[in-house]
Order: C-alpha cells, then structure tokens, then sequence
C-alpha cells in the first residue's frame, strides 16, 4: 500500500517533468508564411526607398507548369510594392495587408534599380545582413531602369522570373556576384563589381515573350555604379579576374569570312612591378578554345592555317582585356583587384606608399599583356561537309 505522502510526492513530480517537455507552443506553420522568391529594390524621385516581392500563389502551384507565369490563364506568383522613408519602413507597410508572414530565407536573388545602385547602395548592406533570414550567398543583380521592371518580366521557360535571375545569375558564362562577394570588397574599400540584367522582348513570334537578358556586370566606385562592362570590357573583365568562363568570340580571317570559337578554359597570372613612382602589371593569359563554325573555307588541320588562327583567337582576347583596362582607368575604378594583389605581393611598400593613392597610381600604371592561345579542338570535321571536309 502506498503512502498518502508518497503519493503526493509522485504527483508533484510528475507535474514538475511535463514542464521540462518540449511542445510546439512557438511553431510558425507553413500556411502561416508568405514566402518570397526574389525582390528589387529601388530609389524613388523623392527620395523614398521602393520594396517589391514576388511571392508564389499556393493554390496555383498544381496542375501542369507552364511558362508566363503558369498556365490556364493565371499566374502562379504574385508582385507586391511599398515605399518608405527606410527600406523596413516600405516592408512594414506591406505586411500590414498580407494575411502571412514575409519569409525571406528563400530568397535567392535582390534586384537592385539603376538610380539606387548609382546614388550609392551602402544602405543596403545595413539593412540585409541585420535580419538572419537574409542569406549572404544572395545573388545581386543591377538592373536598367527600376528593379520591378525585371520581376515584371514574363519568360516562357520557367515559372517563376526569380528562376531565370538565378540561373543567369550562376550560369557556367557568368561570374556570379553574391551579397557577400560585393560586402566584402566594399568593406575593404575595394571596388566591387555586380551582375547587369536588362528586360527584353523575343524576336519573330507572334506574341513576343518578355523575356530576362544578362548583358554583363555593373562598373562600381565604392558603392555607387558609374558604367557597365559589356561585350569585349566583359569578357576582358573574366580574364582579369582569373575567371576563364564559357565565352563565344566571333571575329573575321578575312574580310566577310568569320570564325566562332568557343573558350573551353584557360588562366590569368598578373605580376606587378613596383618603381619609384609607378606600378606595372605583366598579365599573361592562357587559352583554349573549340572551334564552333567555320565561314573561312580554311583547312583547319593544315598547321599554318591552325597557328593562323590562334594568332587571330589570341588577338580578340588581348583586345578584349585592353578595352577592360581602358575602362577601369577611365573612371578610376579597380574591378579586376588589382590593388588587392600588390597589397599581397608587396604589403609594405603598399601600407607605406602605393595604397595611400591607389587611384592615381593605377590610372598611370602600364600594362604588358601576353595571350598564349591553342584551339586543341577544330571538331570533326576539318573544313564544310559540302566542299569535301571530313
């Protein structure tokens, strides 16, 4: 028989473990959220800052996928605005007429308008990494006009636009430019480069697709964006940057006889050399590339044709990271970090003399460029099918 006072003390303690027990009092239910795909940001005429979310419709997401948003009429997203004197400000208003949360960990890409990237986007960099739902592994993107203008897209291959701003983002032909990339060189007073995307409309279809187009990377000094390297500055950009992406170069032999081929890989090794009162770089590139189509009638597995050919592929290149060198000096902006590699090679004379002034010193540096170029790959053919190439 059991004691009433023992009785009491089993009770009390089994009263004193159910609160030790874990429940589920603080759960946030999924239905509770509103989860966001991506967003831009922008920079009103008055001065106020503009928020944009684009959030998936739940119950549009079944059924079969489909581009435009979604098919049977109705998109499977939705896009949402607010302004504000702060950009927490412009959220908070929009929260006050959602029904759920705004949930941020999904967000993949932030979209940043053109007069906000060139009046300064410090004020970013304060507001993102504040909030841990925010990820630094977030891709930025700078985009012509208003960032909005790029959610507003409607790209027939995907279902949401923040799929086509990702994967342009990442894409085996881009460098991609992470919220951590462009806070790191800001932080170290770097000069940061993000990647440039502009809306644009397809070609020849009846009902023309408006469609996301990456067109290169945003030319920043500090924190505010003052050109764009496109084309050649692009592409001489990649190799500045030891980044030896898929490129496409497309140039004549001949007058009206032109040649595609494409980089399969390659590196940069840059070298500076200080004097008394100047900076050099010796930059020498090596690359490989494929040939892709052939207009020239050339027989490509004769070697002075093949060497030919190289010669010319070397020279587009070089060309190319000239026109990027001639950009960066014009603005005095340093986006192939070069600063950062006589800071590692040379760190006192840069701590003493050179990083002072960097700016000076590179826009007077000169630069001794050397390409190296094979085409290991002329394809399986040697010249077109119908003029007897095999």
């Amino acid at each position: 028989m059991i004691h009433p006072k023992q009785t009491v003390r089993l009770v009390a303690t089994l009263l004193l473990s159910t609160t030790l027990l874990t429940g589920c009092w603080d759960r946030t239910e999924t239905n509770d959220l509103a989860f966001v795909l991506t967003s831009s940001a922008d920079l009103e005429d008055d001065g106020r800052y503009r928020v944009t979310y684009m959030f998936p419709l739940p119950g549009s997401m079944g059924g079969a996928s489909g581009g435009g948003g979604g098919t049977a009429g109705g998109k499977s997203y939705y896009i949402d605005s607010e302004v504000g004197l702060t950009f927490r400000d412009a959220v908070s208003k929009l929260q006050t007429r959602m029904a759920r949360r705004i949930f941020l960990s999904h967000r993949r890409t932030i979209v940043i308008g053109e007069k906000l990237a060139e009046a300064g986007i410090n004020s970013l960099f304060d507001v993102l990494p504040r909030s841990p739902e925010n990820r630094m592994t977030s891709y930025l993107i700078v985009t012509k006009g208003k960032g909005y203008d790029l959610l507003n897209t409607e790209p027939k291959f995907e279902r949401f636009p923040a799929e086509v701003l990702r994967e342009l983002a990442k894409s085996r032909s881009s460098m991609p430019t992470t919220m951590k990339d462009v806070g790191m060189s800001l932080s170290f007073n770097s000069d940061p480069i993000m990647s440039y995307m502009e809306p644009r409309d397809g070609q020849v279809s009846k009902e023309p697709s408006h469609e996301i187009q990456f067109v290169g990377y945003g030319q920043f000094k500090g924190d505010k964006m003052v050109g764009i390297y496109k084309k050649k500055e692009a592409s001489g950009l990649l190799w500045l940057r030891n980044q030896a992406k898929e490129q496409q170069l497309t140039f004549p032999l001949e007058d009206g006889k032109n040649i595609s081929i494409s980089i399969v890989g390659g590196k940069t090794e840059i070298s500076p050399k200080l004097l008394e009162d100047k900076v050099m770089f010796d930059i020498i590139v090596e690359a490989r590339g494929a040939v892709r189509e052939d207009l020239t009638d050339e027989d490509l597995y004769n070697s002075n044709t093949l060497h030919n050919v190289e010669t010319k592929f070397a020279e587009q290149i070089k060309l190319s990271v000239l026109a990027t060198i001639k950009q960066m000096q014009k603005e005095g902006t340093d986006s192939a970090q070069l600063g950062l590699i006589v800071w590692r090679t040379h760190p006192q004379k840069w701590n003493e003399q050179f990083g002072k002034d960097w700016e000076r010193y590179f826009k007077d540096a000169e630069f001794n460029i050397v390409v190296k170029a094979s085409i290991p790959d002329t394809g399986v053919i040697s010249r077109n099918v119908t003029k007897g190439g095999i």
